[in-house]
């Protein structure tokens, strides 16, 4: 449970990448592209060969997923058993390197754990390295037993080999932006200091499951002080300093030490103190309890000891930190905070300890926030999108579990039935439901029938309503658990749900194969389809296996072949393996310029009155450009100029906004400014005129950013409304201003983008909702503008940079006021680079530019005549351009989507 603050550093965009086809060949069974390499496909025959049996090798490149294995209990490669683990590890991945796209395991895998399963299994954990420096999020776990290696799975990320060596920035530009980024997260906060910094590799799109690119990064972790709930993993380009993604890491062994709000200042209770409660046993899976209120502190300490004994009697484990380096007894301590200040109602652990407002010392809180500490040291769940959602979903399972055996029930728990289901007026599977009125009023959630508690979430991917496809509250951590909950309650007390039927299979038998996914199969970017993996394997490790219950003893229950079909069933009850891709209909910024419709309809061309390609290498006559600050100071770059360096695929000059990443967002390095390009005053010569320009943006998304305004008849320059874009519109809206300039919104009523455009509907942000952008082409109806035959129309590029952070800029090229006309004659436009129609209708010279322009023309200046870059002299007809829905399908979605940008503080959530 934590406060789920939005993100504003990533905005939903680029379509997710869908699984292609199942092939099976002689045994083989590959899913992923179609397109593998010959070389891996050679190693996958070898390892087919030496198993003697068939083998499922799933591959993923947007996820640059890897799950290689024997099926059954055959062994994938018999190798040398005596060896350590490492060794046969590293052994392994040598000999096949091109599973991976390895070079030298030694050296690009490091062994981080090793840990055994029940059925006799070691599985060697490995993260990535590059050059010695760790890939963000990669590892993969190599498995094997007695007789041989069983398999490997996680993610690598190859092609690294181009990545620049050493940041370009000094560490002390990267922390300076660090912090800058910081602050405009925590506009309230005090004292934020930087716990610890790196250079590591990060690869955008990871997390999301999108096709992305390697940056060489400065990761830093902010945190705030004692009791402020603030604990950031912020990522920077280390060669330019744009932020390119903000993880916030706070997650909404018994030696447990209960403090008073001043954290560390007073121990209430310690570790067998005088008057310490007395730990009580669990009672096991059964209604009735022994009702009764306690105070805070005593609660905490109490279900404190329960977590730890629920996990120490299920699976031995010695506290959520067992077997990290350096932790003995001595120094294995669970350490809770309670409470008492600005960032109530809430209750989350930070790394370093539990925290707990008043009414937040339920036992399912409790153990919920505990079981965030042991997924920190088993997979590692990284707390954004669905490898987020699973480590709540992880939170939600092992608290709720232990509410369910300990045999207590809390104040409002009296007036639920247990045993009975929240439909059914009873409190089985509803978490928090012992919490305070007030706090239970905001964070209860049920994971027996998600989508029908009066605070929904997900029961399913693809058929509930309430998926959640955007940024905010790290990519729906909180809300999408709702899934894997669904599927963990079904599994254990029997459901049909989405026309399948879900036997049940009890408690103790679904907690193991959890459990058994979370230490040995799941790795931080675990997302829905492979937790889909992990069960279903970890199923197949314990059938027959003894199994502890919650007294510590072996129990009766032992796992079958039909558990393990029950397992798949509830998988495929709430589409754990379904893609959100078209349902989320996430999209770039802009929209490519493949899908760009003609400019104009059949048999029209495209008839430019003016034009400009910028070819000329500087800004042309008639083209002018201003700014204003807010700020202390303008950032160093702040004007538009000409360049030839353009993204790819476009080459050429194309004109550039660039969007500075320094400043402080602190007195006196307050960067706040923007400033703006105006074309000359252009005649309508048509009553249906339209303007089309290509560009490409990559920006801090919510703050900074560009927006088109027009003035006509020399009237005031306005922002361009929605209505009169026909393709590709203004993608979102920036985050408010604050209500009072200066001064900080902790509460939410207005925001806290400084830039001069703050509110304003705008371009922001980038693909993926992390670090890069595309080409896009913008038609604009002019006559919605005003302006008809006769009239004259300028218009203006405004881009605008707040008080500190960035990230590229924004790029536009081949910019054309044109009417549609009949074509008498002349060639076809260019399609070099993505051309769709245009070109001269006397001379025929071809047109269209290399690097993507859409429209007809030769290179060189602006026209007003229509005589050079792809004008005509031919027919006269106008007629509207084909393809009017444009943008205006996307507007509404990409109006609820702005919402995220803000950084307005919400309600907490468990």
């Amino acid at each position: 449970m934590k406060n789920p603050r939005p993100n504003p550093f990533g905005t939903a965009v680029t379509a997710l990448s869908t699984l292609l086809p199942t092939l099976v060949l002689s045994g083989l069974t590959l899913t992923g592209s179609a397109h593998a390499s010959a070389a891996r496909d050679q190693a996958l025959a070898q390892l087919k060969r030496s198993s003697g049996s068939a083998i499922s090798a799933q591959f993923t490149p947007a996820e640059n997923y890897i799950n290689v294995r024997a099926t059954g209990r055959a062994t994938l490669l018999s190798d040398n058993v005596a060896a350590s683990p490492i060794v046969r590890a590293q052994n392994f991945l040598n000999q096949n390197r091109a599973l991976l796209g390895l070079h030298d395991a030694a050296t690009e895998l490091e062994a981080v754990r090793v840990s055994r399963d029940a059925a006799g299994a070691t599985h060697v954990h490995m993260d990535q390295r590059h050059n010695g420096l760790p890939v963000f999020g990669a590892r993969v776990v190599v498995h094997m037993n007695g007789s041989g290696i069983l398999g490997v799975s996680g993610a690598f990320v190859d092609g690294l080999d181009n990545l620049p060596s050493a940041a370009r920035l000094t560490p002390v530009q990267l922390r300076d932006r660090v912090m800058a980024a910081a602050r405009k997260l925590h506009p309230d906060a005090s004292g934020l200091v930087v716990e610890s910094s790196r250079l590591v590799v990060y690869r955008s799109g990871l997390l999301k499951g999108v096709e992305g690119k390697s940056f060489l990064a400065w990761e830093a972790i902010v945190k705030g002080q004692p009791g402020q709930a603030i604990r950031d993993r912020i990522f920077l380009n280390a060669e330019t300093g744009a932020v390119l993604n903000a993880i916030d890491e706070i997650h909404s062994i018994l030696n447990r030490r209960i403090y008073t709000p001043l954290y560390r200042n007073i121990q209430v209770i310690g570790e067998g103190q005088v008057g310490a409660p007395a730990n009580a046993p669990l009672a096991g899976d059964v209604t009735g309890s022994a009702r009764r209120v306690d105070t805070p502190p005593r609660n905490l300490y109490n279900f404190a000891g329960g977590t730890w004994l629920l996990y120490n009697n299920l699976f031995g484990r010695d506290g959520y930190d067992d077997g990290a380096p350096g932790i003995t007894d001595e120094n294995q301590v669970q350490e809770s905070v309670y409470l008492i200040n600005q960032n109530c109602p809430n209750a989350y652990w930070d790394g370093t300890s539990t925290n707990y407002c008043p009414g937040f010392d339920a036992d399912d809180v409790v153990s919920h926030e505990w079981s965030h500490a042991y997924t920190e040291f088993t997979h590692g769940l990284i707390y954004q999108y669905q490898s987020g959602a699973l480590n709540e979903s992880y939170s939600d399972i092992f608290g709720e579990a232990y509410d369910l055996v300990n045999g207590t029930e809390g104040p409002l728990g009296v007036t639920l039935t247990e045993g009975q289901t929240y439909a059914n007026g009873g409190s089985r599977w509803v978490v928090g439901e012992d919490l305070s009125q007030v706090a239970a009023a905001v964070l209860l959630r049920d994971m027996w029938d998600p989508d029908a508690f009066p605070t929904p979430s997900p029961g399913s991917v693809i058929t509930s309503p309430n998926y959640f496809c955007g940024t905010g509250d790290n990519g729906g951590v909180h809300t999408n658990s709702g899934v894997p909950n669904h599927a963990f309650a079904m599994l254990v007390d029997g459901k049909t749900f989405n026309n399948v039927t879900v036997p049940r299979i009890g408690m103790i038998k679904a907690l193991h194969i959890y459990f058994q996914a979370e230490t040995h199969y799941q790795t931080p970017t675990t997302n829905f389809t492979q937790h889909a993996d992990a069960l279903e394997r970890s199923c197949a490790d314990l059938i027959g296996q003894p199994l502890n219950g919650f007294d510590g003893q072996v129990s009766s229950e032992r796992i079958t072949t039909a558990d393990c079909a029950a397992v798949s069933a509830a998988m495929l009850a709430v589409e754990m393996r379904q893609r959100p891709n078209t349902k989320c209909n996430y999209i770039p910024v802009l929209r490519p310029e493949a899908s760009t419709p003609a400019l104009c309809g059949s048999g029209l061309v495209a008839t430019p009155t003016f034009r400009e390609t910028w070819e000329g290498g500087s800004l042309p006559s008639g083209w002018t450009q201003d700014s204003r600050l807010t700020g202390d100071s303008f950032p160093s770059t702040s004007v538009w100029g000409v360049t030839r360096t353009l993204p790819a695929p476009h080459t050429g000059n194309a004109v550039f906004a660039p969007n500075n990443t320094g400043g402080t967002c602190a007195a006196g390095g307050d960067q706040s400014s923007s400033f703006w390009l105006d074309s000359p005053d252009l005649p309508v010569t048509n009553n249906a005129s339209y303007l089309s320009f290509t560009h490409f943006l990559q920006t801090e998304a919510g703050y900074d950013g560009g927006n088109l305004k027009a003035s006509v008849n020399g009237g005031a320059f306005t922002i361009v409304p929605a209505g009169a874009f026909l393709y590709n519109g203004h993608s979102g809206q920036f985050i408010a201003a604050p209500l009072i300039p200066g001064v900080p919104d902790p509460v939410g009523l207005g925001g806290n983008n400084t830039s001069p455009l703050a509110g304003q509907a705008g371009w922001t942000g980038s693909d993926q909702g992390e670090a890069s952008g595309s080409w896009g082409t913008t038609i604009v109806d002019v006559a919605v503008l005003g302006a008809r035959n006769g009239d004259r129309v300028k218009f203006r590029w405004e881009f605008g940079n707040d008080g500190c952070g960035g990230n590229l800029g924004w790029y536009v090229d081949d910019t054309q006021l044109y009417f549609c006309a009949t074509a008498t004659g002349g060639t076809s436009g260019g399609t070099t680079g993505g051309g769709t129609t245009g070109g001269s209708t006397t001379g025929g010279s071809t047109g269209g530019t290399t690097g993507g322009s859409t429209t007809g023309g030769t290179t060189g200046g602006s026209t007003t005549g229509g005589t050079t870059g792809g004008g005509s002299t031919g027919g006269t007809t106008p007629t509207p351009p084909a393809g009017n829905a444009g943008a205006l399908g996307v507007w509404s979605l990409l109006m609820l989507m702005g919402a995220a940008f803000g950084r307005r503080r919400q309600r907490a959530r468990p």
